[in-house]
Order: C-alpha cells, then sequence, then structure tokens
C-alpha cells in the first residue's frame, strides 16, 4: 500500500496599514513566537515583495508577499518539500486557511479578508 502524506496549504489575505516587515512581525508574534522573518532582498517572487522564515517551523515554511495598501498582503503556510521520502508518495492537500485565519482573529493592526477565503469548513481534507 502506497504511503499518503499531508501537504498543507494555507492562503490568508491581509489588509494593513503596516509595511511588509511590519505585518511579518506581527504575525510572527502571534504564531511563531517571534521567528523573524527575513529575505526581502532575495526576491524570491521576482516583482512581489516577499519575506519569509527559512526554518521549517514544524514542516512548514511561512511566507508573507504582497504590495500592502488596497492590495495588501497574503500570508502562504506549505508543507516544507525538502523530504527526499515524499516524491513517491501520494499526497492528500489539506487546507489550513481558515484554521491559520482564526488564529489571527482579532489581532491588532491586521485584517483578515474573510470575503476572499473561499469555503466555510474550519479544516478541508480533499484526496
Amino acid at each position: 500500500m502506497m504511503k499518503k502524506y499531508p501537504y498543507f496549504i494555507c492562503f490568508v489575505p491581509i489588509l494593513s496599514e503596516e509595511d511588509i516587515i511590519g505585518v511579518s512581525k506581527i504575525i510572527s508574534n502571534k504564531l511563531v513566537s517571534g521567528i523573524p522573518f527575513g529575505g526581502l532582498e532575495d526576491y524570491i517572487y521576482e516583482e512581489v515583495p516577499a519575506v519569509y522564515i527559512k526554518e521549517s517551523i514544524l514542516g512548514f515554511e511561512l511566507v508573507i508577499q504582497g504590495y500592502g495598501g488596497k492590495e495588501g498582503y497574503i500570508l502562504e503556510i506549505r508543507s516544507y518539500l525538502r523530504n527526499s521520502e515524499l516524491h513517491d508518495a501520494k499526497e492528500i492537500t489539506v487546507d489550513i486557511t481558515n484554521y491559520i485565519a482564526s488564529l489571527l482573529e482579532g489581532t491588532e493592526k491586521i485584517k483578515i479578508l474573510y470575503e476572499e477565503i473561499s469555503g466555510k469548513d474550519y479544516i478541508d481534507i480533499s484526496e
């Protein structure tokens, strides 16, 4: 029987008056005990400003990207793909967007754009 591994994804749209560094500090303090985001100068998304946490956290990589202002930012969380064992395995996508949004709910200086988050389920496991 082939092993199945979860592949976690999250895309939380956020509005804030803060710049991307300010938003990253707010999110870091709320989700990962202040582990700093960095890499703005790495241009990981070419034209779009982005910061990320270089280390894997519980198997996740975290990225905040966007121009801010009316366009806002996107907090992306996804499974860290450096595990060579996973190449031959079947993945099951697990969307944790609503879960992460619920953790950030009520955080000062950021607004979650719930109307842009599709689906109403707390956590969606699809195969």
